[in-house]
């Protein structure tokens, strides 16, 4: 194990720390270790000069993780985390398929697309946290909805970022193909259609937002605060942009501490409120409508039975 795991979500992930302090010290330092493995991942796609190299070094992550390598320095953890605590690896190597796409230039076209990177690089995150937190094996669905929602709201808030690294993840049907490079120009015209499809966008996101906050019903009621708090948070961020007209080109949305203690407290009062977890809910099979190929068959631990990620379909 890392000597510090909570170093890197400190650092990096201050919405994810923040919400980490609703957990319990076992489950936290777990859910850190797990960020961990993601931020080394990500960080490898985003910060290296030389992309080719950086693909190469992805593919051996990738083929240490297939081959079980528990001596391989940047895996180790991960392995272990996942032999602890059930979590299948091949969602890790999801992740870093999903990551290695931001490679080569990236221009989504469509909904489909965005849903589906969305899914690889953050549903599969709630796919790990699921039985990290103790999730019952129904709620793996609604895990990655909320991943997915966050990974919009994301998207959302680096418009303008991404395109400066010439990357468009809005689908392009959305704003006729507007290039990255016209995108970071923020001419008038273009402007006015970016902030259409972020207004999109977040719409899309809340829908993955509603779900995953329902599905906390299949969480231990000791660990669903934390992430009912990560999601407010997170939430806020692209409801915070729609509040200022999605106008991309002012730069990247934060949240005050004193707003996410707010929300800390919303969060709470939702989990008491009589509408939450009345019965256990149903998944909306139209949420997972462009991932049919991707989630067949796929478990939410290697203990489970594969049959239920392919009828929450």
């Amino acid at each position: 194990m890392q000597d510090d795991p909570t170093a890197l979500l400190k650092k990096h992930g201050k919405s994810f720390n923040f919400a980490r302090l609703f957990l319990g010290s076992e489950t936290g330092i777990a859910a850190a270790r797990l960020y961990s493995f993601c931020r080394i991942v990500d960080d490898i796609a985003d910060e290296s000069l030389d992309k080719e190299q950086a693909r190469i070094e992805l593919a051996n992550l990738s083929d240490a993780i297939n081959q079980n390598q528990t001596g391989h320095t940047l895996v180790a953890d991960f392995l272990l985390l996942c032999e602890q605590h059930g979590i299948d690896r091949k969602n890790g190597i999801t992740l870093i398929q999903g990551v290695s796409e931001d490679l080569s230039l990236q221009a989504l076209d469509t909904e489909q697309e965005i849903v589906r990177y969305a899914f690889k690089v953050a549903g599969v995150v709630g796919l790990m946290m699921a039985p990290i937190l103790g999730a019952k094996e129904d709620g793996c669905a609604f895990a990655i909805d909320l991943g997915i929602g966050m990974q919009l709201t994301n998207i959302a808030r680096d418009v303008l970022e991404d395109a400066k690294m010439n990357r468009r993840y809005i689908p392009g049907a959305w704003v006729d193909s507007l290039s990255p490079e016209q995108i970071s120009l923020a001419q008038k015209n273009d402007q006015e259609s970016v902030q259409t499809a972020i207004t999109r966008l977040l719409e899309l996101a809340e829908r993955y937002y509603q779900s995953g906050l329902a599905g906390l019903y299949y969480l231990p009621q000791r660990n669903r605060p934390a992430i009912a708090v990560a999601a407010y948070v997170y939430r806020e961020i692209g409801r915070k942009l729609l509040k200022q007209n999605c106008e991309y080109w002012r730069g990247r949305m934060v949240i005050s501490k004193s707003h996410k203690a707010l929300l800390a407290s919303k969060a709470l009062w939702y989990l008491r409120s009589r509408k939450f977890a009345d019965k256990a809910p149903k998944h909306d099979p139209n949420l997972h409508i462009h991932l049919q190929a991707t989630l067949a068959n796929r478990e939410c631990s290697p203990n489970n039975n594969a049959t239920t990620m392919t009828n929450a379909l």
